[in-house]
């Protein structure tokens, strides 16, 4: 390689190393697409393969689908439900959210205090625990 040859590829600008979002941005922004009852949105934040469990699940869901699944049969039965964060603890990728989901348009009105604890990494959710009480409910398949 000669000299003008080096000199220009030093003066060519590398392209530009696009970081994976911090786990707290993509939390934050499941909170917001679940606001929005944007269900597309928030499967798009998860890994193909996440884990999914939560208190009222009889056992627990993997993937994308599952995630569009179990917040559009959510939002039906609570057409107005919003969630309010009360507390979110970032440690590495771990991102554990204490939380309200509140509706009142439903036929029964609902606030329930939950907690999350989320695995973020490469910027998808990989894991997503969820526990409150279910209040003796049966668990949904």
């Amino acid at each position: 390689m000669n000299l003008k040859s080096l000199v220009f590829l030093m003066a060519v600008p590398a392209a530009p190393v696009t970081a994976d979002p911090a786990p707290e941005a993509v939390v934050r922004a499941m909170f917001d697409a679940f606001n929005r009852h944007d269900a597309v949105a928030m499967a798009e934040l998860y890994a193909d393969d996440a884990l999914l469990s939560s208190s009222d699940f009889c056992a627990p869901r993997v993937g994308r689908e599952e995630v569009k699944r179990t917040y559009r049969a959510l939002f039906a039965a609570f057409p107005d439900i919003h969630d309010e964060i009360a507390q979110m603890v970032v440690q590495g990728d771990h991102v554990a959210v204490r939380f309200v989901a509140k509706s009142g348009q439903s036929s029964s009105p609902l606030v329930l205090s939950i907690s999350t604890f989320l695995t973020v990494r490469q910027g998808l959710i990989r894991s997503d625990d969820s526990t409150f009480d279910a209040g003796g409910r049966p668990c949904s398949p």
